[in-house]
C-alpha cells in the first residue's frame, strides 16, 4: 500500500518536524511498518520535455521515423520513433540515456537499422501516467525544452510504502482517513476540517427503490447499498485527482472509475460502478453450477457454486468483493450509473480470491473484515466527488440500503471493556498521566468513561470487526501511541529458588551416560508408531494396540507397546555396513489399560497409559556370545546404579525369540 505525503496533509495537520523521513520512522514506531520511501520526482529522473523540430522517414524501416528533438542542449538529439502520431512542433516527454522508466525499462543509446537513437519519446503507459499506448504522449505548449518532466507535471510528493502484513488486523488503516487519525493521535495534533467533513457524511436511505436490490444471503453480504446517478459524462479526471491516484500507485482511467478508486484509497471501502443501461436491478446470490463470467481483466472465469456474485437479476455482472465483469463496465458511452458500496463476508471473499487465483485491491480490503458502517460514508463521499468531477450529474434522492434489520448495530455491538488504572500502569511498567491516557484513547476513537479507579471503554465500529476485544488490547493501544521507547526497560524481580529435583530425568541421563560412554553403545531415537505388518512378522497380536485416528504414514498406524519392534529395523538398516552393532533406546510405550491414565507435565490426564522403558540390542554372528554380552552390559549398568537383579525364565516365550535363548 502506497501513501502520498501530500494527500495525508489534506487530512491531518502535520507538525513542521514531520518530514517524510521522520513520518516514515514514526509510523513504523507507533502504527504500521514502512518498508520504503520514494520521492515521486525520482521516477522521472533523466526524463525531460522535448520539442520535435523535424520528422523524417527512416531509410531502412517503413514504420519508423527519424526525429530531431530539442531537449534544451546545444545540439538537438536524433531519436528513432515508431509512434504514428509523431508530428513536427509537438512538445513530448523524452527519456534520455540513463533513465529507468517506472516499468523498469532502462534507456540507452542504440543503433536501429543502421541509424543511431539518442533517447526515447515516451507514451503515457511507459511513464505510468495513463493507459494509452497507441502513440506518444503529447504535452501542452507550456512545457519548455529541457525542463524536467517532474517539474512540468508538478509532482512534488513523497510516497511511503506500507508493509501490508502489518495491516492484517487493522482494516481501518487501509485508507488515508484511518491513518491520518493515528498520525494526529501520536503527534498530538489535529485532523483537518476535510477529515471531519468526510466522517459526518450521510445519505437519505430506503430499503427499496431504484435500483431494485435483492440479497439472498445476508450472512455473506451483511450490507448492500446502491445509488443511481443519471446525466453522467465519462471523461478524464481532473489533474489533481490523477496526480493523487498516480502517487498512490493507481493508474487513472476515467472520472467515474477514478472516483471509486479515490474513495477506496481515502476510506478503505471498495466501490464499484455499473452501467445502469446494462444493469437495471441488482441481485446478490451464490453462483450456480457451470456459470461463467469474463472479468475486467479480460479473463473468462468459471465460478464455483460457493462463489458470491452480483447479478443483473439473471446473469453475473461481478464477482462480489473481487472484480467487476466486462459485460457491465463503464464506457465512454455511459450516461447513467449504479454505484455499489457493500460489505461482504471476509472468509467468502478470501476463498473466492484463492479459487480464482485473482487478488485485487478490493479483495485485499474485504479479506480484512471491513466496518459495515463504512459503506454509507464511502457512498456519500463518492456522490460528493462525482458532483465535483461531473457537475451536471443527477444522483437519486435516496440510496437503496439492504441489511439485516434485526441487527440495528449491524452486528458490531460489544460489551464495554473495563480495567483499572493500577493494572494498566503495572502492565506498562510505568505511570502515565491519566489525562494523557484518555487523550490517546479518545484520539483513536474510543469512548472513555472514568469512574473511581475503574475505566469503562466502548470500542468504535472500525476497531470492533476483528481487532479490539479484551483489556490487553487497550494496553497495547496506550503503549504504542505513548511510545515504547519512553518506557524504561527493567529486569523483572524474580526470587531465585533451588529447582525441584527431577529424579526420573536424572536417572535417565545417568543411564544414557553409562551405556554410551562406559559400555560403548549407540543411542537411537525412534518414532512411537509401528505397523500391523511388522507386528505380524514378529508374531505379536495387534488387537490390544491403540490405533491412530490420523496416522502420519501407512507404516505408522499403531502406538508401540514395546521398543524392540523399531530397534530391529535399526539393526536391519545397519547390518550391511557393520559386523557388530550395539544399540539402546529409552522411550515410552503405550498400553490400552482401564484406569491407567497418566498425567503429563502440565498435570493434564493423557489419553493412554504410558511407561518409559529401556531396551538394549546386540547384533553379530554368535548368538550365544551376544546373549552373554547383552547380559553382561545389563549387569554392569545395574551395578553402577547400585541395583541387583535375578534372572528367571519368562512366563511365555516371546514369539520373536529363537532356540529358547531368553530370560
Amino acid at each position: 500500500m502506497y501513501l502520498s505525503y501530500n494527500w495525508l496533509q489534506d487530512l491531518v495537520e502535520l507538525p513542521q518536524s514531520a518530514t517524510p523521513e521522520k513520518l516514515s520512522t514514526d509510523l513504523s514506531m507507533h502504527t504500521v511498518e514502512i518498508e520504503g520511501l520514494e520521492s515521486q520526482a525520482e521516477k522521472f529522473n533523466h526524463v525531460v520535455v522535448g520539442k520535435v523540430l523535424e520528422v523524417g522517414a527512416h531509410p531502412n524501416a517503413d514504420k519508423l521515423s527519424l526525429a530531431r528533438v530539442d531537449t534544451g542542449e546545444e545540439e538537438p538529439r536524433q531519436i528513432i520513433c515508431g509512434a504514428p502520431n509523431l508530428e513536427k512542433g509537438q512538445k513530448v516527454a523524452v527519456a534520455l540515456p540513463g533513465a529507468v522508466l517506472p516499468n523498469g525499462m532502462e534507456i540507452q543509446e542504440a543503433k536501429v537499422r543502421g541509424e543511431r537513437s539518442f533517447g526515447m519519446i515516451c507514451a503515457e503507459d511507459e511513464l505510468d501516467l495513463g493507459e494509452d499506448r497507441s502513440g506518444i504522449m503529447v504535452l501542452s505548449e507550456e512545457g519548455e525544452p529541457g525542463q524536467k518532466l517532474a517539474d512540468y507535471l508538478g509532482v512534488e510528493d513523497s510516497v511511503l510504502e506500507v508493509d501490508n502484513k502489518s495491516l492484517t488486523n487493522r482494516p481501518d488503516l487501509l485508507g488515508y482517513v484511518g491513518l491520518s487519525r493515528e498520525i494526529a493521535c501520536f503527534y498530538n495534533t489535529a485532523n483537518t476540517s476535510l477529515f471531519h467533513d468526510i466522517l459526518n457524511l450521510s445519505l437519505n436511505k430506503t430499503s427499496s427503490g431504484d435500483p431494485k436490490v435483492q440479497v439472498e444471503d445476508l450472512a455473506l453480504c451483511p450490507r448492500y447499498m446502491a445509488l443511481k446517478v443519471d446525466n453522467i459524462r465519462v471523461e478524464e479526471s481532473p489533474d489533481w485527482m490523477q496526480k493523487r491516484l498516480t502517487a498512490a500507485g493507481v493508474r487513472p482511467i476515467n472520472n467515474i472509475v477514478d472516483v471509486t478508486n479515490y474513495v477506496m484509497l481515502e476510506l478503505g471501502q471498495p466501490l464499484h460502478a455499473f452501467d445502469a443501461e446494462i444493469v437495471s436491478e441488482i441481485g446478490v446470490r451464490k453462483a450456480e453450477a457451470g456459470e461463467k463470467i469474463t472479468t475486467l481483466d479480460g479473463q473468462e472465469r468459471e465460478l464455483e457454486e460457493a462463489t458470491l456474485v452480483i447479478t443483473d437479476g439473471k446473469k453475473p455482472v461481478a464477482v462480489a468483493g473481487v472484480m467487476g465483469g466486462e459485460n457491465s463496465e463503464i464506457s465512454s458511452e455511459t450516461t447513467s450509473i449504479i454505484l455499489e458500496s457493500a460489505n461482504f463476508d471476509s472468509v467468502s471473499v478470501r476463498k473466492t480470491s484463492q479459487n480464482l487465483g485473482l487478488r485485487t485491491e478490493s479483495s485485499m480490503r474485504f479479506e480484512k473484515s471491513l466496518d459495515p458502517y463504512l459503506a454509507e460514508m464511502a457512498l456519500a463521499r463518492a456522490q460528493e466527488l462525482i458532483l465535483q468531477v461531473c457537475p451536471d450529474a443527477q444522483p437519486a434522492e435516496q440510496a437503496v440500503d439492504v441489511y439485516d434489520g434485526s441487527k440495528k448495530d449491524l452486528g458490531l455491538k460489544r460489551e464495554p471493556i473495563t480495567w483499572e488504572w493500577n493494572w494498566l500502569f503495572q502492565m506498562l511498567g510505568r505511570e502515565i498521566e491519566k489525562k494523557e491516557v484518555i487523550r490517546i484513547l479518545e484520539g483513536l476513537g474510543f469512548e472513555v468513561e472514568e469512574k473511581d479507579k475503574e475505566v469503562k471503554l466502548d470500542v468504535p465500529s472500525w476497531r470492533a470487526t476483528k481487532d479490539i476485544s479484551i483489556k490487553e488490547d487497550i494496553l497495547e493501544e496506550v503503549g504504542r501511541i505513548f511510545g515504547y521507547e519512553n518506557i524504561e526497560a527493567r529486569s523483572p524481580r524474580v526470587e531465585i529458588k533451588t529447582p525441584i529435583p527431577n529424579r526420573e530425568r536424572d536417572l535417565e541421563r545417568k543411564i544414557k551416560r553409562i551405556l554410551s560412554s562406559g559400555l560403548a553403545m549407540t543411542e537411537v531415537y525412534n518414532y512411537s508408531f509401528v505397523s500391523e505388518d511388522k507386528l505380524e512378522k514378529m508374531g505379536l497380536d495387534k488387537k490390544d494396540y491403540i490405533e491412530l485416528a490420523n496416522p502420519l504414514a501407512s507404516h505408522q498406524t499403531l502406538l508401540r507397546q514395546n521398543l524392540i519392534t523399531n530397534l530391529l529395523d535399526n539393526i536391519k538398516l545397519n547390518q550391511p555396513s557393520y559386523d557388530r552393532i550395539s544399540l539402546f533406546e529409552v522411550g515410552s510405550i503405550y498400553l490400552d489399560q482401564e484406569g491407567g491414565a497418566n498425567k503429563d507435565d502440565q498435570g493434564q490426564e493423557s489419553l493412554t497409559y504410558q511407561e518409559k522403558r529401556l531396551a538394549l540390542v546386540e547384533a553379530g554372528e554368535d548368538k550365544e556370545e551376544l546373549f552373554s554380552l547383552a547380559k553382561g552390559k545389563l549387569e554392569n549398568l545395574l551395578d553402577q546404579l547400585e541395583l541387583t537383579c535375578e534372572y528367571a525364565p519368562a512366563d511365555t516365550e516371546p514369539a520373536w525369540a529363537e532356540d529358547g535363548i531368553y530370560a
